[in-house]
This record gives C-alpha cells, structure tokens and sequence, in this order.
C-alpha cells in the first residue's frame, strides 16, 4: 500500500520517500525540486501536472490554424475591390483595358436630369436653388433692382466657375433651365431662357458648360417668342439642333400677327454658334413650313395674310429645292394693294443702317421679296425668275434709286 511521506519519481514512475534526494530504482536526483525549479533536463510540463493537464493537444492546435487561414481567406475576398456594398460589382480595369466606371458625382443638390426643364419665379423660389446636372452644380439666385428681378445662374465644376444672368423684368415672370445634351456622349450643359417682357420680344437663350476644358458661356443671343424647347438630335450627327425662327421675316412684309418665318437650325461646336439651317438634314423642318405657309399663301381671303405667309412659303421652298414652283404660286397670290412699306435694299455693303442716300426703293412686292430672299441667303444671288413668274412691270430690276 502507498504510504503518507512519498513521491513519483518523474523518470521511471516508482514511488520513493518524499525526502528520498535520489531514486533508488533509476538514480533520478530530486535535488533541484527544493528549490521550486525543475530539474535539469525536464520540462514545465513535468515538473508541473496542472500545467500539463492544461497542454493543447495536437488536434487543438491544428483547428486553430485551420480557423486563422479561412479568416484570413474570407476577409482578404470581402476587401477586394470586386465586393463593395453588400454587392458584388466588376473589378477595376487593368492596364490597356477598357476604363473603370466613372467616380460618382457627389451630388450637390437635387437632379436635374438631360432633357429636363426647371422652371424659376421669384415669387416662388428660394433664396438659393441648387441643381446637379451631370458633373455640373447649378445655382439660381437672383439680383433685385427697384420692383425687378433677374435670375443669376452660376455653373461650376469643382473650382472652375461661369454665370449667365437672365433678363431683368417683373417677378412674376418665370425663367427657364434645362439640362441639354449638346454633343453626344459628353456631359451635359445648362441652358438659361429668359423672356424680356413686351408683347411680342424677346426670350434670350444663354448655354453654359464645358468648352476645351474649361467652363464657358455661349450667347445663342435674343428670339422673339416666350422659348424654345429643349434641342434634340434632328439629323442625328450627334450635335444638339436649336430650333429657333427666322426672325428677320416678322413685320417684314405684313404686320406680325399675320408674319409666317422659316426654321434658323443652330449648332453650338468649339464654343461657338453655327448657322447650319442649309444642311439637307432639316428637309422635313422646311417641307413642314412650306405646307403651312403655303396653305396661307394661296388660300387666306385677307391679303395682309397672303403677304405675311408667302415669304415663308418660297424661302422654305427654296430649302428644299422647289423655289419655280413656290415663287409661281407666290406672284398668283400676294396682294398688291396693301398699304405696307416693304424692306429696302442698300447699294453700299454696310453692317449697319444703310446710309439714307444709298437706299434702295423696291416699286413691288415680288422685287422687294427677290431681293430680301438673297439677302438673307435663301436664293441664289444669280437667280431670276421665269418671264411667266414675274407680275407684268416686275421685271429686274424696277427699283426707285437715289440720283
């Protein structure tokens, strides 16, 4: 039986007495155990059966590993950059490859998307208004004078700025911007209407964006009317079409209500603005205003009409190539008999009013119309019409010149 007073020798398991210094079954030295510190040669684990009971085993320390790599697996596959948000998206373009997707615009205020219209009053609008249009931050204030009001549209693209200001006019007048997609696949630009005031003039048409890299404003200049709408495509060379009306026709010929004017077509390119209405593109711009003048030209009882559409009516025409055609119908219908003071033509080239000595007095409304429709660029300078398309006494050139 084991008695009270013994100890386990640790290197061959017999039991000795407790204040046995060596074993005297295999010569083990107990001295260094008085001292508190294992033996020389053992190990923690053998001078220690607590510690040892506390060892990891083998199979402990292998699911440990395991457990550390497919950590290290998982998180290394929700870091990458083909998971973000919950969802999974393409990974960034590698050299030589198609380009990643662009950075997201931070939006500055709400959208306003390409072919939309935000319409501004004084009376209603805030302070300040801010929109987000493509890259672009857009924001309306406004400048008071006395009881008017002008909007202040300023257009910015990180540090580069530009403003458009409206017409300043009564404030309960409403302005309007629009985001345009001017060329296609570039950004878009913003484009600022603002009406004058008057009974018949003017709305003012002002593009803002960017221009070789840099923010710049292009004038479209003033249109009577109360606007355009937002230009699209027409003949889909990719450049946005602003459709206006040619307003050198209003009071021409006859008072503005019975005034018919042909399509203007314009591009803005390089930042500059483009007279393209000549282009063939545009047929069906001017086969629609030949059909509507032209219904006025020959039909409408009133003469102040028939002179107001005709004009309209054979430059349209002429657009598409039937001018014969057009002027024939012209000299069957115009009225001569209505008292209306014709455009004049000048001897000298002059950008600005003809000097009084230089006029010349057309003596018919078929010259006076020849002669306008040269001027302007719709017919051919050398273009005369038949012997049968010409009023008797019309003939080139029947015009009162100063001596």
């Amino acid at each position: 039986m084991m008695g009270v007073g013994t100890k386990t020798c640790p290197r061959c398991a017999e039991r000795v007495k407790a204040a046995a210094e060596v074993c005297r079954y295999c010569g083990h030295e107990f001295d260094d155990e008085r001292s508190g510190r294992p033996a020389e040669g053992a190990t923690t684990e053998d001078a220690d059966p607590m510690y040892a009971d506390r060892r990891p085993r083998p199979y402990v320390i292998g699911a440990v590993v395991l457990v550390a790599i497919l950590v290290a697996v998982v998180l290394g596959w929700a870091m990458s950059p083909t998971v973000q948000d919950g969802r999974t998206k393409p990974a960034a373009a590698s050299r030589g490859s198609p380009a990643a997707s662009p950075t997201p615009v931070h939006m500055a205020g709400p959208e306003l998307a390409k072919g939309e219209t935000l319409e501004w009053s004084p009376e209603t609008a805030p302070p300040e208004t801010v929109r987000q249009v493509g890259t672009l931050v857009v924001r309306i204030t406004r400048k008071t004078e006395d009881d008017m009001v002008a909007p202040i549209v300023t257009v910015s693209r990180g540090d580069d700025s530009v403003v458009m200001t409206g017409e300043l006019v009564g404030p309960t007048y409403t302005h309007r911007v629009s985001a345009v997609g001017n060329i296609a696949g570039a950004g878009p630009v913003v484009m600022l209407q603002s009406f004058s005031g008057g009974a018949h003039c003017c709305n003012r048409v002002q593009l803002a964006g960017l221009s070789g890299g840099r923010m710049k404003v292009v004038d479209l200049r003033s249109w009577d009317g109360d606007g355009m709408g937002v230009p699209t495509d027409l003949n889909g060379d990719g450049v946005a079409d602003f459709v206006e009306r040619d307003n050198a026709f209003l009071y021409a010929f006859a008072a503005y209500a019975m005034s018919y004017a042909p399509p203007t077509v314009l591009n803005v390119t390089g930042g500059r603005v483009v007279d393209v209405s000549k282009r063939r593109g545009y047929r069906r711009l001017f086969l629609e205003e030949m059909a509507k003048a032209g219904e006025t030209c020959r039909t409408a009882e009133d003469g102040m009409s028939r002179n107001g559409a005709c004009p309209s009516y054979v430059a349209s025409a002429a657009r598409v190539g039937r001018l014969d055609e057009a002027w024939a119908d012209m000299v069957r219908s115009y009225s001569a008999t209505e008292d209306w003071e014709y455009p004049t033509g000048c001897i000298v080239r002059t950008t600005g009013e003809c000097p009084e000595a230089s006029r010349i007095v057309y003596k018919s409304y078929p010259e006076a119309l020849l002669a306008f429709l040269k001027e302007h660029g719709y017919v051919a300078a050398g273009w005369t019409p038949g012997d049968a398309s010409m009023p008797e006494g019309d003939g080139q050139p029947a015009v009162d010149r100063p001596t």
